[in-house]
């Protein structure tokens, strides 16, 4: 990580979903001696945070793959520098543990819960014509997750499409899991910052992400400090703790610089969602800035150091 920074210190902005980010690097012990002062921001939707990113509120951002690329598409002074990967089982289509529902082509005339511009809407669609079952086939209900996961409980909705730790949630009250991400969707998610940032803050920045990676490593490096990450989250957001365990096992989360791979997964989201009338399609290598990847250790790299 970086000691000295070659420019004055001066606050970097960061914008957190669910204190997930901040509570890794703190219970990781990675913060000390930050050359700058650290301001958090905490949000509980990627949308807002792109938002913010685009105005100028927030240098950095932490948020999915779609958010940000809808702001892509609009020409936002905006750039993704850095990936963050998960397990893609913690990205999944679930049903009820009772229900009759065994496979995706049971959906057709089910009602099922989906979240626009997000993981949510791309695996259930995906999922579907994967499955040869008509778009239109299938009742929709645009709830956010935690509203769709109470739909589910209470019965109004056949299925849900939805991401941990609601798939968590979800499984350990018996509800059963037909499909996941892997094979059908990237579900990447993205750090990214404000061009104004990138060119005023260059040196924070990589500090941050060195720092970020090495926590996000710290976290799944062994099971004690899965456990410590776990209870740190859960006692700052009054979450059950053994759901946090168990997603954070699961998700395995690393920080990755920018590859090819990256830019044409994320290609193939812009152009899903544009095929669903949400955004234009553009190149997807418009909106990534891969100037910080020396500031990271490659995939390969940040898997071994776990």
């Amino acid at each position: 990580m970086t000691t000295s920074l070659a420019v004055q210190a001066s606050d970097l902005i960061v914008g957190d979903q669910s204190y997930s980010a901040r509570t890794v690097m703190e219970a990781a012990g990675v913060l000390k001696d930050l050359p700058y002062t650290l301001e958090w921001k905490q949000f509980t939707a990627g949308s807002p945070v792109a938002e913010a990113l685009n105005v100028g509120s927030l240098d950095v951002g932490l948020l999915g793959d779609a958010p940000a690329l809808f702001m892509g598409a609009l020409g936002a002074p905006i750039k993704v520098i850095g990936v963050s990967r998960q397990n893609l089982e913690g990205v999944a289509i679930v049903v009820a543990k009772d229900s009759p529902i065994k496979t995706v082509a049971d959906l057709a005339g089910k009602k099922v819960a989906i979240w626009k511009g997000s993981f949510s809407q791309q695996l259930m669609l995906t999922a579907l014509d994967r499955a040869g079952v008509p778009r239109d086939a299938v009742d929709y209900r645009y709830l956010s997750a935690l509203d769709s996961s109470h739909a589910l409980d209470g019965g109004s909705v056949d299925a849900i499409a939805t991401w941990d730790p609601y798939v968590t949630q979800q499984e350990r009250q018996g509800a059963r899991v037909i499909a996941t991400a892997k094979g059908l969707i990237p579900a990447q998610s993205f750090i990214v910052a404000n061009e104004r940032a990138i060119k005023d803050k260059r040196a924070q920045i990589s500090d941050f992400l060195q720092r970020l990676q090495a926590a996000r490593a710290w976290s799944v490096s062994s099971a004690q400090n899965t456990d410590t990450y776990a209870n740190a989250w859960s006692a700052l957001t009054k979450a059950d703790a053994e759901v946090a365990r168990r997603w954070f096992e699961r998700s395995q989360i690393v920080v990755v610089p920018i590859t090819a791979q990256v830019i044409a997964e994320a290609q193939q989201t812009i152009d899903f969602f544009n095929g669903a009338g949400l955004t234009k399609s553009y190149p997807a290598g418009n909106v990534f800035d891969d100037s910080f990847n020396a500031a990271l250790k490659s995939e390969a790299a940040a898997q071994v150091s776990r």
